[in-house]
């Protein structure tokens, strides 16, 4: 049976990457912008333009996927123009 990928979401609160499963997505559609991450994290959903964040430790390990372990993903001309709104 083929295991599906969680979609990798920014919470806006926080400010991490969160992973979301497919039901968990699905249950979310049409509502408030809030999901539950694997880790069981209310997840405000920042917006899809936002650089990648740290991925929070929990989900990856839930995920069975590695947690980014590079210093900062968000280091690009972007984020140094736009900062992250914080909460």
């Amino acid at each position: 049976m083929r295991r599906n990928r969680p979609m990798w979401l920014t919470c806006a609160v926080d400010g991490a990457d969160h992973a979301v499963s497919d039901a968990a997505f699905l249950a979310a559609q049409g509502g408030d912008g809030r999901f539950e991450a694997m880790c069981h994290a209310t997840v405000w959903a920042s917006s899809l333009s936002a650089p990648p964040a740290s991925r929070c430790e929990t989900c990856a390990s839930e995920a069975g996927e590695p947690a980014d372990t590079s210093p900062d993903r968000r280091g690009g001309l972007w984020s140094r123009l736009v900062p992250r709104a914080s909460a």
